[in-house]
């Protein structure tokens, strides 16, 4: 009796409803036959299907089509396909079945779920919007499109979520994809009033009230927040995130003082998890600015976590902490740890060779970075650091390729094309050196030391009013530029004119850096110029002994010994020249004269 009641009720389904009012109409026997058998092959297929033979259940349906092709067959032959995996020959019938009954919504649901099975949303989303038109109350419909919307049209989805509210009232599972949705677009006080609704509906619901002070904290609603936190405390007080939270809220109220005190019980629990306590560390930090007894703690929470479990993080930050307290040394080796455990991180490396090179150990720098540049031969910063390094190191031909790569990779960087300038001239490429250090100057035109070099090159490549012309625009920003000022006054004794002048600058230079070699020798051969040979020689003395193994110098006494009528030392000073630079012009030349 059960089995032929099913039959019945499958009968009515699939046939009774699949097609308009029968008209009384003549029909062939041969036509009323094949419908009759084709209601035999249904019931068969139906029966199958109930049992989960899916392929047999398929071979009477399509049988029962041939001879009836009714949309209630394509729907049954779309289920099973579907059932099956094989959604090309599904999609096919399930649009010939809501084809023959574009109103049946179980048609029009099923070629909806094998268009979304088939990565299809646009068109299921088509299905539902048609579904919704002919029935704007289809709870189901606006369910299902929203779910398709949330990824490519959230704003869409929220208005069909809350359409949704307004027929069935504040509903959980809707209510949740409201507040998940406006979570990820950002509008916190969308998740604010969503969350507060879950809440009335499901009062005792920690996850929510939890997410809720989340939200306050992330809207500056710092004594809702903490409002919320103690109330939730007097029901969970070991419960790490309120604690956490609680601690948050203090130290966003300007509560630093109890909200450190929070802090530290987390930090000290052995249940803490371990990038909270990083977090709490790292609020410590932070802080320290304002607070001279937060690094101290900083420092205790990372040396504790650190003796529990070696983390790159960790050591990054107790480098960080050395800096601040001036442990250079010790910064260094935090960093290196860093490196070691994290050789990835390209940024570790940025930081640890800046440190070296802002410490003037240059060789280190360059025997850190080295290797680590085939690593990460695109990072400007490593470039940069290991170009520069170079520099320092007066090694420049290694210095170009990297300082050359920098500026490939940001070819507006001042400090790339400072040092580039720079390399390029001591490679004797003056011109190629003006291009970049001019372009350095567009960016930062007041930038003396800048005016300087190029005003030193220019010097150099016998641009005499150009060179004197940049002097005085340096001069003319900063008077007391103690380079410039000698770098002008060797020019202009070179020349030998404004010789008093000159006089004057070098003096100055000496006030402000009474033991720089160059600025004595300087001043000494502007002496030397203007004839006064015993000053010259005094001076010029005090340069050697700052800078013992300079060529230029030890040429400059040997032609003033040679004017002071001594010229057995002034040969003796140009053969010592000639050894410490065989290149210097016209000293072979003196040495073989024996005269200037």
């Amino acid at each position: 009796m059960y089995k032929f009641s099913l039959v019945v009720i499958i009968i009515v389904i699939f046939y009774g409803c699949s097609g308009s009012p029968e008209i009384t109409k003549k029909v062939s026997p041969e036509s009323a036959k094949n419908k009759e058998y084709a209601k035999e092959l249904f019931i068969s297929g139906s029966l199958h299907e109930m049992k989960g033979n899916y392929t047999d259940a398929i071979i009477d349906y399509q049988e029962a089509l041939r001879l009836d092709p009714s949309p209630g067959i394509h729907f049954a032959l779309a289920k099973n396909f579907m059932r099956i995996k094989k959604l090309p020959s599904a999609l096919i019938h399930a649009k010939d079945a809501v084809k023959g009954d574009n109103d049946n919504f179980e048609y029009n649901y099923l070629l909806a779920s094998i268009y979304q099975l088939g990565n299809q949303p646009d068109s299921a989303a088509k299905v539902y919007e048609s579904i919704i038109s002919k029935n704007p109350s289809d709870e189901r419909a606006y369910y299902s499109l929203a779910q398709i919307y949330e990824s490519s049209k959230p704003l869409k989805a929220l208005e069909l979520y809350h359409k949704l509210i307004d027929l069935i009232g504040p509903e959980w599972n809707v209510l949740v994809n409201i507040a998940n949705l406006n979570e990820r677009i950002g509008n916190v006080e969308g998740t604010i009033s969503t969350i507060e609704e879950l809440i009335q509906i499901d009062p005792d619901n920690l996850r929510m009230r939890k997410l809720l002070v989340e939200s306050y904290l992330k809207t500056e609603k710092y004594d809702k927040a903490l409002n919320l936190t103690e109330e939730l405390l007097i029901q969970f007080p070991e419960d790490i995130n309120l604690i956490e939270y609680k601690a948050n809220a203090l130290i966003q109220s300007d509560r630093w003082t109890e909200g450190a005190e929070e802090y530290v019980k987390l930090s000290e629990r052995a249940d803490m998890h371990f990038e909270s306590k990083i977090k709490i560390g790292a609020a410590f930090f932070n802080h320290a600015g304002k607070d001279s007894l937060s690094l101290p703690r900083a420092k205790k929470i990372f040396n504790d976590i650190d003796a529990d479990t070696t983390h790159w993080q960790v050591k990054l930050y107790l480098a960080q902490i050395a800096l601040h307290e001036n442990e250079d040394s010790t910064a260094v080796d935090y960093f290196k740890s860093a490196g070691e455990l994290a050789p990835w991180n390209p940024q570790i490396f940025m930081s640890l060779g800046g440190l070296l090179f802002d410490s003037g150990r240059y060789k280190e720098a360059i025997e850190i970075l080295e290797p680590v540049i085939e690593r990460f031969p695109d990072e400007f910063a490593l470039n940069l650091i290991l170009g520069i390094s170079y520099t320092q190191s007066t090694e420049y031909k290694k210095s170009e390729p990297y300082l050359k790569k920098s500026l490939l990779l940001n070819p507006d960087d001042f400090t790339s094309l400072y040092a580039y300038g720079i390399t390029l001239n001591q490679l004797k490429k003056e011109e190629e050196a003006l291009i970049y250090l001019n372009r350095a100057l567009e960016k930062e035109p007041m930038n003396v030391s800048l005016i300087g070099t190029i005003g030193l090159i220019e010097e150099n490549l016998g641009n005499h009013d150009k060179s004197a012309e940049l002097y005085e625009y340096a001069l003319s920003i900063d008077s007391e530029n103690a380079l410039v000022l000698n770098n002008y006054a060797y020019s202009l004794a070179e020349r030998d004119i404004e010789l008093e002048k000159a006089l004057q600058m070098v003096e100055k230079a000496l006030e402000i850096d009474p033991y720089n070699s160059s600025y004595l020798d300087t001043i000494g051969w502007v002496y030397f110029k203007l004839g006064d040979y015993e000053k010259a020689r005094d001076y010029i003395c005090q340069s050697l002994k700052e800078n013992e193994d300079n060529a230029e110098v030890t040429d400059h006494l040997g032609d003033v010994y040679f004017k002071l009528n001594n010229k057995i030392k002034a040969l003796e000073y140009w053969e010592k020249a000639f050894e410490l630079d065989p290149e210097r012009e016209g000293l072979k030349e003196k040495i073989q004269k024996g005269e200037l």
